[in-house]
């Protein structure tokens, strides 16, 4: 038992990068799906191009202008998947916009392998590389930066929705873009400033993920499917939700390899998520019926 908890406990310190990333990644879902309705299965896509960037530049302008050039990226992208895919598709079905989500993913990730190539590429470093021991185990600064940052965005996630008016205006356009156009909002532009958002969270949790772990066009989009389990655990109109899934998802892949031979074993953690989350799918299938987002203007 005692040596159970011992490495439960070692696991879940080394799981911290990954809770981190994963509320940044469910963060940028939420204020998507928050302010259109659309579920975005291009956010891993949209996060790992931002940190291929950040590499590319780091060498030439430097660490930290790279970051700030790419996490800018990442929003433009944001903006650019909204404007040429998710709204031309807007007047077919929700499900078209969907798929053509899926279709940016797919291109997406070829473009970069056929670009950067295939082989695992050290991310760029938003902070001094330092070690931490930790039982047997090392914890790296990195890991520490990226609970941090996802903490801030957050706060300031909460701040958007509860304390602005552009808040206000996302969510009223999500609900009823007839109506908000009436009250001079435009629909349009407040997905947009969605999507922008949703893209800078994709690319700055990236960034940390890709300094942390490393930088491979098929393994990192990928990290973004633990964020959608947390994304559905909290509720897909949820900051806070958002970042209790991520602890909770971040804490099952921290604690299944502890689990004996089975949790041990090449994708146990992952078959657990993948339980997870068809059984919150199979719970909490009704709150995944989107407002009409579809009604456009007369």
């Amino acid at each position: 038992m005692f040596d159970f908890l011992r490495d439960a406990g070692i696991n879940i310190i080394l799981a911290l990068p990954l809770i981190g990333a994963y509320a940044l990644f469910a963060l940028g879902i939420v204020v998507i799906y928050r302010a259109s309705r659309v579920l975005n299965l291009a956010h891993g896509a949209i996060a790992t191009l931002p940190a291929y960037v950040a590499y590319s530049l780091a060498p030439r302008i430097g660490p930290l202008p790279a970051v700030i050039a790419a996490v800018i990226s990442g929003g433009a992208f944001g903006v650019i998947v909204e404007r040429f895919v998710v709204r031309r598709l807007r007047a077919v079905s929700q499900t078209a916009q969907t798929v053509g989500t899926v279709a940016v993913f797919g291109l997406t990730v070829a473009f970069m392998g056929k670009v950067w190539g295939t082989s695992l590429l050290p991310g760029v470093e938003v902070v001094p590389h330092r070690a931490f021991r930790v039982g047997h185990a090392l914890i790296f600064s990195d890991d520490f930066a990226l609970v941090a940052v996802a903490a801030l965005a957050a706060g300031g996630f909460f701040a958007l929705f509860r304390l602005t008016n552009l808040g206000l205006a996302m969510r009223l356009a999500a609900d009823n873009r007839r109506a908000a156009a009436l009250m001079g909002i435009d629909p349009e532009r407040t997905t947009s400033a969605a999507w922008l958002l949703g893209g800078l969270f994709a690319g700055l949790g990236g960034i940390l993920l890709a300094g942390a772990t490393g930088l491979h066009p098929y393994i990192l989009p990928l990290q973004m499917l633990p964020a959608f389990v947390a994304a559905l655990l909290g509720g897909l109109d949820s900051a806070a939700g958002a970042v209790g899934g991520a602890l909770v998802v971040g804490l099952a892949v921290g604690i299944v390899p502890s689990l004996g031979t089975f949790g041990r074993q090449v994708g146990a953690p992952q078959l657990v998520l993948t339980l997870l989350a068809f059984l919150i799918m199979r719970l909490r299938g009704g709150k995944l019926q989107a407002s009409d987002v579809r009604a456009g203007l007369a």
